[in-house]
């Protein structure tokens, strides 16, 4: 949030700057001065100038300060990303593997109880047999 009104988006600022005079910025001018009043005044400007463009770069400074925080956190957050991706690819490999593992397995099952004989095909083992006696019965 703080980058979004930085002081290099302060177009108020930089209109300010923009507009001093020349006189501010030429020191050529300087001969065309004649008189007390005249330095005095251009004096008062350049003080003012000097205060505006010190307080702005102390601004664009700390702009650039932040820049830089900024631009190490998101290297950190990408470096954290790709690790968890790295980690998430990992673990997904390691899934399907088990995946395969258990379609073999579910596979070999289903053949295995496919090849098993029909029960009900076999002939009738209890048919007219009595039953078995039981535990009291074997032991009195």
């Amino acid at each position: 949030m703080e980058l979004e009104n930085s002081a290099s988006s302060d177009a108020v600022v930089r209109e300010k700057i923009a507009s001093l005079p020349p006189e501010v910025q030429d020191v050529s001018r300087l001969e065309r001065i004649t008189d007390r009043e005249t330095a005095d005044r251009l004096s008062t400007t350049v003080d003012e100038a000097c205060l505006l463009l010190a307080e702005y770069n102390g601004r664009l400074v700390a702009e650039i300060d932040d820049r830089r925080q900024v631009a190490r956190m998101l290297a950190d957050f990408v470096r954290q990303q790709k690790s968890l991706l790295q980690e998430s690819e990992q673990k997904l490999a390691n899934y399907r593997e088990k995946l395969a593992k258990v379609s073999e397995v579910r596979k070999e099952l289903k053949s295995h109880i496919q090849n098993l004989p029909d029960l009900t095909m076999l002939p009738s083992v209890t048919g007219g047999l009595a039953p078995l006696p039981s535990a009291g019965d074997l032991f009195n």
